[in-house]
């Protein structure tokens, strides 16, 4: 005969029930598990919540349900001076105590602590994110994660101005494509000068990629040295070759590279 699971017919006490009651609103079914009865399934949390008429608010958002940036705005100004419980009291009262704990832990806000945004480090953030981004504040302020500068400069409303490479997520504008198509005859160095905010290689590289590069053929000098440089690293090799785009000198190495297995005896 089939035996029941230790402990499955347990009777619920007096206590738990009033737990059950105090908290089956603020918390969602599996924290209710996790926090006040971890030797009771959620089947039988549920079903003794449905016996003693307790029911969850139509339309309550669960932790599934993503954030609003207005919510997300709500705990970044209130947490480094209330408490979670009050947050959730005055101002999100469909979101748990424990969601409300965990946007902040993700965004690197501590509830009284000496690690609240100072005068100094907003004075940094506002000078530095517009023209550097998360990465350059950071550099003024280790003890912040990247994802904090970033929520904490949106609840500032700072945008960052990009200033990169064009290449690792800084978009090209369609006035800057425009320009570099309307120029992508120039030298590399009087190309560069049009986009004083990019870096040259940046600028040789996005012409290269969109194949708006004048063919340029390698001398013989330049090849001699590759080849005695071919086993150093692609940045070091870039660096050799300043006035060639990344693409090209990758692939002209990997052709000598090819050579050499296929005939070593050239070499």
């Amino acid at each position: 005969m089939r035996q029941r699971n230790r402990g499955a017919s347990r009777e619920w006490t007096q206590g738990e029930l009033a737990l059950l009651e105090s908290h089956y609103l603020a918390m969602t079914w599996w924290e209710l598990q996790v926090r006040h009865f971890p030797h009771r399934t959620l089947a039988a949390i549920k079903r003794m919540a449905h016996k003693q008429g307790l029911k969850k608010r139509a339309g309550a958002i669960t932790e599934k349900q993503p954030w609003t940036e207005e919510e997300l705005l709500v705990v970044v100004q209130h947490f480094p001076t209330l408490t979670a419980p009050e947050i959730r009291r005055r101002f999100l009262p469909h979101r748990t105590v424990i969601a409300i704990r965990h946007v902040a832990k993700k965004f690197d806000l501590k509830a009284f602590s000496a690690e609240r945004w100072t005068e100094r480090d907003l004075a940094i953030l506002r000078r530095g994110f517009p023209q550097g981004g998360a990465s350059q504040v950071r550099r003024e302020l280790p003890h912040r994660t990247e994802e904090a500068i970033k929520f904490r400069a949106r609840a500032e409303g700072l945008r960052y101005v990009p200033q990169g490479d064009g290449d690792t997520g800084d978009r090209w504008s369609a006035e800057e494509l425009q320009r570099l198509e309307e120029h992508r005859h120039l030298p590399a160095e009087e190309l560069a000068k049009l986009f004083p905010h990019r870096p040259k290689r940046a600028v040789i590289n996005k012409r290269y990629k969109l194949r708006w590069a004048p063919t340029q053929r390698w001398s013989k000098a330049e090849l001699q040295h590759l080849q005695e440089n071919l086993n150093a690293p692609l940045e070091v090799l870039c660096q050799l070759f300043p006035h060639r785009p990344r693409d090209g000198v990758r692939i002209k190495r990997d052709r000598f590279r090819r050579r050499e297995k296929s005939h070593p005896n050239l070499t």
